[in-house]
């Protein structure tokens, strides 16, 4: 279990190193990553999915830890923690980056009624459709 947490921090660290990488991409070009940055966020991502499986297939008994192992425990979350708080910054860069026009603009979404009206014409062709008469 052990062996499975180091490694678990270890991809935590590097994720936590790639989240700060897109924090200074997005302080200074105030735009987006590139895809290829994004590749890599998403094979992170991918891992410590894989990761995350073993650690639940191998948790064993809860009350049971060495003292290693709870340490192990509290850095990974400490780092989780300061992954996410990082991740929310860029988050709100990212916000204001697209405010400001460097993002492609958002689509605004239609107005409730106008997909009432598309919605209901589209069931009243069903209806008819399915209607044997």
């Amino acid at each position: 279990m052990e062996n499975l947490l180091q490694s678990h921090l270890a991809l935590c660290e590097r994720i936590y190193e790639l989240i700060l990488e897109e924090n200074q991409i997005l302080k200074i070009t105030g735009k987006a990553p590139e895809a290829l940055f994004l590749e890599r966020k998403r094979a992170l991502l991918c891992q410590i999915e894989a990761s995350l499986e073993k650690l639940r297939g191998a948790n064993g008994i809860p009350g049971s830890r060495t003292q290693p192992e709870r340490t192990l425990i509290d850095k990974t979350q400490q780092m989780v923690m300061k992954t996410l708080l990082l991740d929310r910054e860029n988050e709100q860069l990212l916000l204001k980056s697209a405010l400001s026009g460097n993002l492609p603009p958002i689509t605004p979404k239609p107005p409730l009624g106008h997909l009432q009206r598309i919605y209901g014409k589209q069931m009243a062709a069903k209806s008819a459709v399915w209607k044997c008469g």
